[in-house]
């Protein structure tokens, strides 16, 4: 029996909750990874898992071998990683937002790829909250401070600010909002949550005072990219991050407006599951996000766009 391997099989399978996910992960064949996990529970003469038609379950003994298998090959890969001194390589699985396709990321990405030519990437490109273990998805791209799941690290990658925007003929049109209150008067793209089916506030800082506005406008959008093509297309006014707005920001589709107000949004960062070792694959892309986007975001640039120009 192959120890080692039996027990990177069975840290897989309890991460993942099920044989078939697991071997998909490690791509190998679903009744390699059944035989495994026997071949561990026969070794060690105790059963690890509780298995069910519908889900797996640790025993008492299993959670005290996932741990120890987890801190053992954690300690390993790091040993590894630390003497080989190899280039990453093997298969990264990354999670990045819909926004992406439209920002530097892409552009930049044949320099990552030529960097690592042992390393294959796969993207999942979605807004949705992946689950990394269940999902077999190595690290995630999002806009986060601190994951609501605390079994995952982020690493901050970039700031983030809230950019309040609007096509220069709309503003032309209907003239540039100099107070929040003023907003009243005019048409805002409103963000409505998927997952509530509510119109999302506007937020709004200055200093040390903070402002909420329900945006009443009477068109709205699921997407945020959505709200940024509907500013784009003069309909009104939107609310979205300086990130998702920048190629219209530069080219001039979009103007900010109110950016004395302008509020700190979710910063970008990478999420990696915290019970793995944060192996050479990760590190390396997480570092080369790092390179695409600066540590104080895009705000310096947006701050020295001027609205007096629409006036």
């Amino acid at each position: 029996m192959d120890q080692l391997f039996c027990m990177r099989v069975f840290a897989r399978v309890v991460e993942h909750g099920s044989f078939v996910r697991a071997a998909d992960d490690l791509e190998l064949a679903p009744a390699t990874a059944t035989n495994a996990v026997a071949q561990l529970e026969k070794h060690l003469k105790v059963r690890l898992l509780h298995r069910t038609t519908r889900r797996l379950s640790l025993t008492a003994e299993g959670q005290a071998f996932y741990q120890g298998c987890v801190r053992m090959l954690n300690d390993l890969a790091e040993t590894e990683d630390a003497i080989s001194g190899l280039a990453p390589r093997g298969r990264l699985r990354a999670s990045v937002p819909n926004a992406f396709i439209h920002q530097e990321f892409f552009p930049q990405l044949p320099r990552f790829l030529a960097r690592y030519p042992e390393l294959s990437v796969e993207l999942v490109i979605t807004d949705r909250a992946v689950n990394l273990v269940e999902e077999g998805i190595d690290c995630a791209v999002r806009g986060v401070a601190v994951p609501d799941d605390s079994t995952l690290i982020a690493r901050r990658i970039s700031d983030v600010k809230r950019v309040t925007c609007a096509a220069p003929r709309y503003l032309d049109g209907h003239g540039v909002p100099q107070t929040i209150a003023e907003l009243e008067r005019h048409h805002c793209i409103r963000f409505i949550s998927p997952s509530t089916s509510r119109t999302v506030d506007w937020e709004f800082e200055k200093g040390d005072e903070r402002q909420s506005y329900t945006p009443r406008g009477s068109f709205g959008v699921t997407s945020l990219e959505g709200a940024v093509a509907a500013a784009t297309g003069g309909i009104g006014i939107a609310q979205v991050s300086d990130l998702l707005a920048m190629p219209q920001l530069r080219s001039g589709a979009l103007v900010p407006v109110l950016l004395d107000w302008a509020a700190p949004g979710p910063p970008l960062s990478v999420v990696y599951p915290s019970n793995r070792y944060l192996s050479a694959k990760v590190r390396a892309f997480s570092d080369f996000v790092a390179e695409v986007f600066p540590p104080h975001g895009w705000w310096p640039e947006v701050a020295a766009l001027k609205e007096s120009a629409l006036r």
